[in-house]
């Protein structure tokens, strides 16, 4: 899910947007979300869904049933009609995307719904079932875009010519749409330039930076983490229960640390050794969790500090993290010691 501004949340969970141990409280209705940083949003995966689906295209939603309530949600299911701008993969112009039209009286959907709203325009990953098509992934099925087109790439792939049309983007008048494009960058992996995002971090607001360094991790520009640092220990307590949108950023600190815990590279060690004993908690469990999938004895003095974290989870972790890197240093002095 990318932040949408078409008033709709791709994924539905009882109108509560649950981060990690804190709780994020929606404001207004369980399917009325306007321009919410989400969770999930951090494990879409262009490349993946791009292999997965038939048909990949941008489009409106030209007609959809207005959602039903109903007792006993198993099997309703409607039938939206979307008119395709550009396709990615695959041709069409206009199909029919089946989608959950329900909710219950209580507001459960019992996991991630798909849902269609007429108006709304997306990014569509589809698959034929039938005579109609389904979405690949209930999730990322339908993601937010921007209207406005990159430049056409004769001879290039899918994911080229994505990237273009996430570029252009860029430059859309609506902000949400920008950080949506943000989003689809990052969520693409590997990109021909990141030009474009660095150039923005100048005139970005803490929100859109956010964003910025959050896709620029994903890409693994680890140049972001001195920016990242400061902002991290900048940012004040976040209160327990975060009401969006006023709490976007905090929200956005919270998916910046998992990029943290990703990060497997040992140019960024000092970074993560820092963060590793940082104030708080969660940025330091992040943290070790990267370190401890980086395996390198140089580690070990963070770890032996790390043992007396106050979190028991982290010290855990830390014990964890020790025994690695000394099993990882005893191999690599076996392998040099055997090939001498």
């Amino acid at each position: 899910m990318l932040p949408p501004t078409n008033g709709k949340k791709q994924v539905y969970n009882d109108g509560v947007v649950r981060v990690g141990l804190i709780i994020v409280f929606a404001i207004g209705t369980a399917t009325t979300v306007l321009g919410y940083p989400s969770y999930t949003e951090m494990f879409d995966d262009i490349p993946d869904l791009v292999s997965r689906s038939t048909l990949v295209c941008k489009g409106e939603v030209v007609y959809a049933p207005e959602v039903m309530i109903v007792d006993n949600p198993k099997d309703q299911v409607a039938t939206a009609t979307v008119s395709m701008d550009r396709c990615f993969k695959g041709r069409a112009q206009v199909v029919r995307v089946v989608f959950d039209a329900f909710t219950t009286g209580g507001g459960h959907s019992g996991g991630p719904l798909f849902r269609l709203t007429t108006g709304d325009h997306d990014l569509f990953f589809l698959k034929l079932q039938g005579d109609n098509f389904v979405a690949v992934n209930n999730r990322s099925g339908a993601l937010p875009i921007s209207r406005k087109m990159g430049p056409r790439a004769e001879g290039s792939d899918s994911l080229t010519q994505l990237e273009l049309d996430f570029k252009a983007g860029l430059n859309d008048p609506d902000p949400e749409l920008v950080l949506a494009s943000i989003c689809l960058l990052g969520a693409i992996k590997h990109l021909h330039s990141i030009s474009e995002l660095l150039a923005l971090l100048d005139s970005a607001d803490l929100l859109q930076k956010t964003y910025l360094w959050e896709a620029l991790l994903k890409l693994k520009t680890y140049s972001v983490l001195p920016a990242v640092a400061k902002f991290f220990a900048d940012q004040p307590d976040p209160p327990i229960e975060l009401f969006l949108p006023r709490d976007r950023v905090f929200a956005m600190e919270h998916r910046l640390f998992h990029q943290v815990s990703r990060i497997q590279d040992t140019s960024a060690l000092a970074y993560l050794q820092q963060f590793a004993l940082a104030p708080n908690p969660r940025l330091r469990m992040n943290a070790l969790q990267a370190l401890r999938s980086i395996e390198d004895p140089r580690t070990a003095p963070t770890f032996l500090k790390a043992l007396e974290d106050d979190d028991s989870d982290n010290a855990f972790s830390a014990m964890q993290g020790l025994c690695r890197a000394g099993r990882w240093g005893r191999n690599r002095l076996g392998a040099q010691l055997g090939g001498v």
